[in-house]
């Protein structure tokens, strides 16, 4: 049985697929592209859109009931190499020395500028 999970208190995300899905044991949340809630635009710069992409990934993890220790893999779309330190930092504020394993993939063009972009996959 496939359950579909949502929160109005997740930060803004322009990803079609702002929700998380439990099914089998397992929760997946779809790639976000983070919106500044103050202007509705993409979050510039890959630190601050992978910290916004991370909080909303967090709080959809929290909706579906579970926590940062049950996320088993991230997969993370940037559009420039450069930005996995960025990366690599916001993973470590949010998941301390022993983060999950991570599917790093560069695309060109993500879409409206957007430079980071994460999903999580939990066991529920």
């Amino acid at each position: 049985m496939r359950e579909i999970v949502t929160t109005p208190d997740a930060p803004p995300s322009s990803s079609p697929v702002s929700q998380a899905t439990k099914s089998g044991g397992m929760v997946f949340i779809g790639g976000q592209m983070p919106r500044d809630p103050k202007t509705d635009k993409i979050v510039e710069g890959a630190e601050a859109q992978a910290r916004c992409s991370m909080d909303h990934c967090l709080a959809l993890l929290e909706a579906a009931g579970v926590g940062p220790d049950d996320v088993t893999l991230a997969i993370v779309y940037v559009t420039d190499l450069a930005a996995k330190p960025a990366v690599n930092s916001v993973f470590r504020e949010a998941f301390g020395d022993k983060p999950p394993a991570r599917n790093l993939v560069a695309v060109k063009e993500i879409g409206e500028g957007a430079i980071v972009e994460i999903g999580l996959i939990a066991v529920s």
